[in-house]
């Protein structure tokens, strides 16, 4: 005997699998659409705690920076005046306390977690100028340590006479040495008013945040 179509019966099963296939459709775009909703929450974090820390950064090298070049530009020029007045004076030491490096951990966790490309590009690109600059001026320092501690250091202890030669002038290798501090001092200055620019920018970003 033949099956009658059950028409009614036929629309019912349709309807209850266009149902599932609505519930499951549904399910999965609300799933995808949270999933980002979240990857889009935890990025806007990072990029939070990534600006927070550039600020403190920042803060440092302004203060820092500043309090440590006009340290050692006092000291250059006090010497400088004593040679104005036609006197001999030993050159001080001059030694950044500490780790000869400024700290730089916040741009280096932002370039390597890729926070860095989430900043505005010309806002991204001054600050890594900057870290490079500042890297640089530091590396040259660095440079400068062995002659302070094999040349400068030991003549410290022999008295101001010692860094003058028989024509009673400072001999070359001190004065080179004083212009290379002097460098030092006029790039550490610009570039801690740059630190004080870029953190004021930084600061207006966080406050959009």
């Amino acid at each position: 005997m033949r099956t009658r179509f059950d028409a009614a019966l036929w629309r019912a099963r349709v309807l209850g699998a266009l149902q599932q296939l609505t519930v499951i459709f549904v399910g999965v775009t609300l799933a995808f659409v949270f999933e980002g909703w979240r990857k889009d929450l935890d990025e806007a974090a990072d990029k939070r705690r990534t600006v927070d820390s550039l600020i403190t950064e920042l803060r440092h090298h302004s203060n820092h920076g500043s309090e440590l070049a006009q340290k050692i530009g006092q000291s250059i020029e006090a010497w400088h005046a004593e040679d104005r007045a036609g006197r001999q004076a030993s050159l001080d030491l001059l030694r950044i306390p500490g780790a000869p490096y400024p700290p730089m951990a916040a741009w280096s966790s932002a370039i390597s977690s890729g926070m860095a490309n989430k900043l505005e590009p010309t806002l991204a690109l001054e600050l890594g100028w900057y870290y490079s600059e500042l890297g640089g001026i530091h590396s040259n320092y660095i440079r400068q340590l062995p002659f302070e501690e094999r040349e400068v250091m030991p003549r410290v202890l022999q008295g101001a006479a010692a860094f003058y030669g028989a024509d009673g002038k400072l001999k070359p290798e001190f004065r080179a040495h004083l212009m290379l501090y002097e460098e030092f001092v006029a790039d550490l200055t610009k570039l801690s008013a740059q630190a004080g620019v870029l953190l004021k920018k930084l600061e207006i970003l966080r406050a959009k945040m």
